[in-house]
């Protein structure tokens, strides 16, 4: 049977479960000083139990030697994770560096585990935790899905060519879904996606220059009578900034780069002291060797509150490991230079149009996340 003392740490969650679910080990012998909520450890023992039973002991300190010795005493096949930069991490390493306990740390900069007294690597296959998990960790969960995706044939073919089309002129596109919308709002709904046009709204769309680059989103007939190809473009249309979230999750999804994709996660962040929830919207998360990114999706503006959202996100659910991205299709640098400079002052990457135009999407998030990223030089 394999076992862990290790120092539950506060500030870091990753340090709580990698080495554990790594290792495979059966038990877990957490300690620590001050008082902790208890919620932390309900959420800790969550994400174990997910992929191995367990049994985990929460063990608050008040005479530290003592206290440490009798588990070391009383479990001799036990590993020492020593991860957490904490003072009692110091202490434990001191009673057993001439031990034969086997000392441990997870190095989150190399995303491996490694023995403390040698410093070399013991596996650099470390357990992937998924979004749910790093979200648990920091006592958020995923509730619903704002906008759910995509998941036909069609409509996928239909958004790629879209997005692909108007990339250049983003601005325009949305312009034309929003007058798109607000014309069949006020027409009559023929039932089978269709609605029925006043030969002025009728012309005012085919006539518009936004018409030739909607590729199959829909037609309109001799009748006047606009059909949407599918049900899910019609409701996607309602919601123009949909178009962009849909095509990222696609594109990331079938990219084979990431562990875990997720879009349009509603997450309730409240615990038992508030009686209503407490909520906020991600427009986009994907994973990837437990680097997360939180991603905020904006079709052609974006400013301070942008980017102070995003910032706050991952300050909240996120870890030592996880980075916040604005994702905007509008050349950011250029067009609005001084929130492209702050995005780079407070660590926000910046995914904007030349990384659609000019390379692979894919490849621009997933330099993110192996830290190969580099700013474009707005001097």
């Amino acid at each position: 049977m394999n076992k862990i003392l290790t120092v539950y740490d506060n500030d870091e969650p990753l340090n709580n479960v990698v080495s554990a679910l790594t290792l495979q080990v059966d038990e877990i012998f957490y300690v620590y000083h001050h008082d902790v909520n208890l919620n932390h450890f309900v959420n800790i023992d969550k994400v174990l139990t997910r992929y191995k039973d367990i049994k985990t002991h929460f063990i608050q300190l008040s005479n530290d030697v003592p206290q440490l010795q009798q588990i070391l005493d009383e479990n001799k096949d036990l590993i020492i994770d020593v991860g957490g930069a904490k003072y009692l991490s110091l202490l434990l390493f001191e009673l057993t560096k001439n031990t034969s306990y086997q000392i441990i740390y997870y190095d989150d900069e190399e995303n491996n585990i490694k023995d403390y007294r040698t410093h070399t690597v013991i596996t650099d296959k470390v357990f992937k935790l998924q979004i749910d998990d790093v979200l648990t960790l920091r006592g958020g969960e995923i509730k619903e899905y704002m906008h759910r995706n995509a998941a036909d044939k069609r409509t996928i073919e239909t958004i790629m060519e879209v997005v692909d089309k108007n990339i250049g002129n983003y601005g325009n596109f949305i312009r034309y879904i929003t007058k798109v919308n607000s014309i069949i709002s006020s027409s009559e709904y023929l039932g089978a996606n269709t609605y029925q046009l006043s030969n002025d709204n009728a012309r005012n769309l085919i006539t518009d220059g936004g018409y030739k680059n909607i590729g199959d989103l829909f037609e309109i007939d001799e009748e006047n009578c606009l059909t949407f190809k599918t049900r899910k473009l019609k409701e996607l249309t309602s919601v123009s900034g949909a178009f962009l979230e849909n095509y990222l999750f696609i594109k990331l999804n079938e990219s084979g780069y990431f562990d875990d994709v997720k879009m349009s996660a509603v997450i309730d962040f409240s615990d038992e002291k508030y009686i209503y929830p407490v909520r906020c919207e991600l427009d986009c998360l994907l994973i990837r060797n437990n680097r997360m990114l939180f991603v905020s999706c904006k079709s052609t503006k974006a400013d301070a509150d942008t980017l102070n959202e995003i910032y706050v996100h991952n300050s909240r659910f996120g870890n030592a490991l996880s980075l916040p991205v604005l994702c905007i299709c509008e050349e950011l640098d250029r067009k609005y230079p001084s929130t492209y400079a702050k995005a780079e002052e407070l660590g926000i990457y910046i995914v904007d149009r030349s990384s659609f135009v000019d390379d692979d999407v894919c490849k621009v998030f997933l330099s993110i996340v192996e830290g190969t990223y580099i700013y474009d030089d707005i001097r």
